[in-house]
């Protein structure tokens, strides 16, 4: 057997689940069993890439990763994970496949909701959106503090939807952070809120549904999306195929958790007040939105995204 252990997020799974090939032609003739994060099982058992899965906090998972004795076992960690952290250079899913010696392949990494599932998310979305118009989908965390947008922002962003365009907008998250905080979030105006009440698999079928996701770096995002970047660069955490616009300040210190010397941010703050995160306007993510909706007259006092659109793809 051959178990393979990773925490984190939605991300975190994806980028390892793109190193299962690498891991299997080592290991031929292994059994693979992924302890996966929580709430991410049934995700990634969708992905068909595993023998099997069980969730870091449920009982069996948490007997497997502290007492079972399985030989090989791997725990992939992230370069700022090391004492002492170091820089993260490489894209997420190559640093897990550095960590693990072997090559990455992001393009095997396909998700495939369940048709029950599906059925159910297409059922409890036509009670919101019985007229079957555009649906956007927003996600503004919470996350490490540095890479959250302001609630304000938000606020300002769900107004100038209801007023530009017919779309519906859901907000969906949980009320825990990435550190584990309860940190309850900002209601945005007009936007239905299904706040802490998907699953992650159900949150893959929502976005079938969506004409645009609007997302900080966090889990959602690495599977449809416009992202709102600042201390994260994009290019090293978004699935390189993924279809999407990325939204960034123009600071120059953009992208600093990846410096040589160690990132200039710390989770729950920066020496700049994250001008970088809050440089980025709703007129700005707007500009993005409207692309994604083919929002015709978009023209809010010149309206600029500061980062051109990227060719991301998603399946």
């Amino acid at each position: 057997m051959l178990t393979l252990l990773r925490l984190g997020g939605v991300g975190d799974l994806i980028c390892v689940l793109a190193c299962i090939a690498g891991l299997r032609a080592r290991h031929p003739n292994s059994w693979l069993l992924l302890i996966s994060p929580p709430g991410c099982g049934q995700l990634a058992a969708s992905s068909g890439l595993l023998d099997a899965t069980v969730e870091a906090n449920s009982l069996v998972g948490k007997l497997m990763a502290r007492h079972c004795s399985m030989s090989p076992r791997y725990r992939p960690l992230l370069p700022d994970e090391h004492d002492p952290p170091q820089p993260q250079v490489l894209h997420l899913a190559d640093e897990f496949a550095r960590a693990l010696g072997v090559t990455a392949d992001l393009s095997g990494v396909i998700f495939r909701v369940p048709g029950r599932t599906r059925r159910r998310l297409t059922r409890r979305l036509h009670k919101v959106n019985p007229r079957q118009q555009p649906v956007v989908v927003l996600h503004p965390g919470p996350s490490w503090p540095v890479r959250e947008w302001a609630s304000q922002r938000w606020c300002e962003l769900a107004e100038i939807v209801s007023a530009r365009t017919p779309a519906i907008m859901i907000k969906i998250g949980i009320d825990l952070d990435s550190m584990g905080r309860v940190r309850p979030s900002t209601p945005i105006p007009n936007a239905v809120d299904w706040t802490n009440q998907l699953e992650v698999i159900e949150i893959a079928a929502l976005l079938e549904h969506a004409s645009v996701f609007v997302g900080i770096d966090s889990g959602p995002l690495h599977i449809a999306a416009v992202g709102l970047f600042g201390p994260v660069s994009a290019n090293l955490r978004l699935h390189p195929r993924a279809r999407g616009t990325v939204v960034a300040g123009k600071v120059d210190c953009l992208g600093c958790h990846h410096r040589p010397t160690g990132h200039l941010h710390w989770k729950t703050g920066c020496p700049n007040d994250i001008a970088c995160m809050r440089e980025i306007t709703a007129k700005d993510v707007f500009a993005a939105v409207a692309d994604h909706l083919g929002a015709g007259d978009r023209s809010l006092e010149a309206i600029e995204v500061p980062h051109p659109a990227s060719g991301y793809n998603v399946h």
